[in-house]
Parts: C-alpha cells; sequence; structure tokens
C-alpha cells in the first residue's frame, strides 16, 4: 500500500470520530433542558397531580425538547422559549390548588379552568411577541406551542382534559392576534 492510501484510510477514520464527536457534543447541548423538565414534573408531583400521569407527560415533553433542540434550526430555538411559556400555563393551575382550592365538578370551573385559559393566554402572547421580535415562521411558533403545550399540561390536567383544551385555545386566541399585530 502506497503512503497516500494509507494517509487517505486515516482521514475517513478521524472524520468518522470528528463526526461522531461532534454528534455527542449536540446531544450534551441539547440535554441542557432536562432539568427544567425535571422541575416541572417535580412541581406537578408535589401539587398532587397523578404520577404516571406526569411520568407520561414529562417525559414526552423531554424527548421532544431534546430532540427539537438536537435537530436545531427554528425549532431547537423555540425549545427554551417554549418551555418558559408552558411554566405560564404550569404554574397558575398549580397555584390554584395550593391555596386550598380543591377542583371537583362545578368548583373546578371557578377557578382552575379559567386559570389553565389565562395560563395558556399567556403563553399565545409570550410565544406570538418573540416569533414576531425574532422574524420567525411557522416552525419555531408550531415546535414551541408543542413544547409549552406539554410542558403546561403538567397543571392543567388538575381541570382534567377541559383544562388542557382550555390552555391551548387560550394559546390561539391570544397568541394569534398578538403575532399578526406584531407583524405589521
Amino acid at each position: 500500500m502506497a503512503p497516500n492510501e494509507a494517509l487517505l484510510g486515516d482521514e475517513s477514520v478521524l472524520a468518522a470520530r470528528a463526526r461522531r464527536a461532534y454528534e455527542l457534543g449536540r446531544m450534551r447541548w441539547s440535554l441542557r433542558f432536562a432539568p427544567a423538565v425535571a422541575a416541572a414534573f417535580v412541581a406537578a408531583v408535589a401539587c398532587g397531580r397523578p404520577l404516571d400521569l406526569c411520568a407520561a407527560l414529562a417525559a414526552a415533553a423531554l424527548l421532544v425538547a431534546v430532540g427539537l433542540s438536537f435537530a436545531g434550526g427554528d425549532a431547537g430555538r423555540a425549545v427554551a422559549p417554549g418551555l418558559v411559556a408552558g411554566s405560564f400555563a404550569l404554574v397558575l393551575p398549580l397555584a390554584v390548588r395550593t391555596i386550598g382550592h380543591l377542583c371537583l365538578g362545578e368548583a373546578c370551573m371557578s377557578l382552575c379552568m379559567p386559570s389553565c385559559v389565562i395560563g395558556g393566554a399567556l403563553a399565545g402572547g409570550f410565544l406570538a411577541l418573540r416569533a414576531a421580535r425574532d422574524e420567525r415562521g411557522g416552525v419555531f411558533l408550531v415546535s414551541a406551542v408543542a413544547i409549552a403545550g406539554l410542558t403546561g399540561s403538567l397543571g392543567c390536567t388538575l381541570a382534567g382534559m377541559a383544562g388542557v383544551c382550555g390552555m391551548l385555545a387560550g394559546v390561539l386566541v391570544a397568541g394569534t392576534p398578538v403575532l399578526l399585530a406584531a407583524r405589521r
């Protein structure tokens, strides 16, 4: 084998090693969102949410957050704002629960459900402003809403599926006009 052929073989090995190191570095970088998702999970369970439901939602949020961050681009840039926006919808219903409100039947509609809608509206407004300010498009918004929805669901399941739907409706109803007005 000629010296040039041996060198060429070493370059492909080096290129493969470099690619692997690059991908591992991206994965480590993407895992930086794990503590935020874990904190949301712990907060929801500490406020009395069912462990199995919280575990499923947190696992989904973690997979989506890490996957989008690893993918990069507008989807990757949407993860942090999505987690922040989702925390609005997470915290408000859990705060209602911690002040002693018992969410059962009609009583649930008096405080829990509105807190989910308001949390969703805050999330939608926040995401719309971020998308408009950073001049981001649909990929950013869809990714951010997915993360916010999963994170917020940890708190809004307090009001059942209606709470989660109310939160998502709040995101759309508040976010759409804010986005349209900001883009003018």
